[in-house]
């Protein structure tokens, strides 16, 4: 699928851009266009097809689990250093992510993956405490199919620092 789908009123407070077509950041076209690659012909790579990515592109890269334990919550595990740095987090134990403007963000393209069964990616803006905008670029794509009861999600973030506006 490469045509964009719809922002909703509530998507259009949270993403500068939503689609299913290959994202404009290189790191994050290099992560798509090796989960493809993976694919081979089958609706989706299994965890263990994602582990040889390009060296370039850990840093990253981090999976998220949907977490369901009386509350639907999605964690952060195999975090790179920087997507760690981007999504707040520290340690290496599984986690949620620490900023909540982005978990809000994250949380509802992870929940689209995960219904879709498909990749996608977003942009979007978040305030720093340094009064810069921090773009943000994120690529998500399913490693588990929607019927099994463990959903999870291989995503790449990559960001840029705006200037003051």
């Amino acid at each position: 699928m490469t045509e964009l789908d719809p922002l909703t009123e509530p998507l259009v407070h949270l993403f500068l851009r939503l689609d299913a077509a290959t994202p404009s950041d290189p790191v994050l076209r290099a992560a798509a266009e090796y989960w493809t690659e993976k694919r081979w012909g089958k609706i989706m790579p299994a965890p263990g097809d994602m582990e040889q990515l390009p060296a370039f592109i850990l840093p990253h890269v981090f999976q998220a689990q949907l977490a369901i334990n009386g509350d639907r919550h999605w964690i952060v595990s195999m975090a790179g250093s920087s997507a760690a740095l981007s999504l707040g987090i520290t340690g290496k134990t599984p986690t949620e992510i620490a900023d909540k403007r982005m978990a809000v963000r994250l949380r509802r393209l992870f929940d689209l993956v995960s219904e879709k069964a498909e990749p996608y990616s977003v942009m979007f803006e978040v305030p720093g405490l340094d009064g810069h905008k921090h773009l943000f670029e994120v690529y998500a794509a399913p490693l588990t199919t929607p019927e099994r009861a463990e959903h999870q999600i291989l995503a790449v973030i990559n960001s840029r620092v705006e200037g003051h506006r």
